[in-house]
Formats: structure tokens, sequence, C-alpha cells
């Protein structure tokens, strides 16, 4: 992985910076971040470009946006992750995308994303999936990720 130290730099900016623009840091005498809202997961993703398919892996953090209501049981979040391709070239990117969620039934769920990929693979990413809530702090997410150039169909496992 090419500069994957300075990936993460990047990565630690941005969340950060996100996390001093949001309204939690406006209140005195209390953390910059609420570390019940903050979720840390990892996967493998199968990514293809063109005929080509290989497969991958991934970190990410998320933070939970309680402060925005979409619409009645609907949770927004945003996340921030490392993403390898696994092709043979060096394909790594750092990413960031607000997350829309909803339950469906019984633990299960939809989720929906928007954001960005910096790295080999540039420009917008959108994605759509859906989760099973293990227990409480626990959730296993299947979604199919479109960038510009890579597809990826990813198995995630998510920690709250």
């Amino acid at each position: 992985m090419r500069n994957t130290h300075n990936h993460l730099i990047v990565l630690l900016v941005i969340f950060l910076s996100g996390a001093l623009i949001s309204p939690v840091s406006a209140q005195q005498n209390k953390p910059l971040l609420d570390k019940n809202r903050i979720s840390l997961g990892a996967g493998i993703s199968d990514n293809s470009v063109g005929r080509i398919d290989e497969t991958g892996f991934q970190i990410f953090v998320g933070y939970d946006l309680n402060q925005i209501n979409v619409m009645q049981g609907v949770k927004s979040s945003v996340e921030f992750g490392l993403i390898d391709f696994g092709f043979r070239r060096d394909s790594t990117g750092i990413w960031g995308t607000y997350v829309i969620e909803g339950g469906i039934d019984q633990g299960f769920g939809w989720l929906a994303r928007a954001g960005l990929d910096i790295g080999d693979d540039n420009g917008l990413m959108f994605g759509a999936g859906i989760g099973y809530r293990i227990d409480q702090s626990k959730q296993f997410r299947i979604e199919y990720v479109v960038r510009d150039d890579v597809d990826s169909l990813q198995f995630n496992l998510i920690f709250h």
C-alpha cells in the first residue's frame, strides 16, 4: 500500500475537522466527541473494474449525527475510511460519506450512502445495502458501492 501512512493522516485530519465544526464542540465543559456515538468497522470487498475482479479490504470509523433528524425512524452518520481495492497496481484510497439508515424488521435494516473517494479512484461514490443488527453493539452489512472506476460488493462488521 503506497502512502498508507499519509492516507491515514489525511483521514484523521478530515474526521477531526468535521468534529470541530460539529455543534457538540460549542458546548462548554463537554467532550469534543461523544464516545458512545463513535463506531469502528472493517470488512472485505469484491472489487470490479471492467472484467477484472479482485478482493480487497477496508477499515473505517463512523460518527452518529443524532442532531440531524432526516425523518422518523431514519438515523444519519458520517463515515471515513481507508480501502485497498486489491489490484496488482497500488490501489488504495480514503473516502468519506454521509450515511442514512433505517429499520426494516427484527434487526434487519437498510442503508444508503453518498460521498467522495480520494486516491486511485477519485470522485463521487454512492452505495446502498442491508444490515443486520447482531446485538446492541455489532452490526453486519452487505453493500454495493459505485465509484467512478471501481464497483464494490462489500461485507462489513461494525462495532458501535
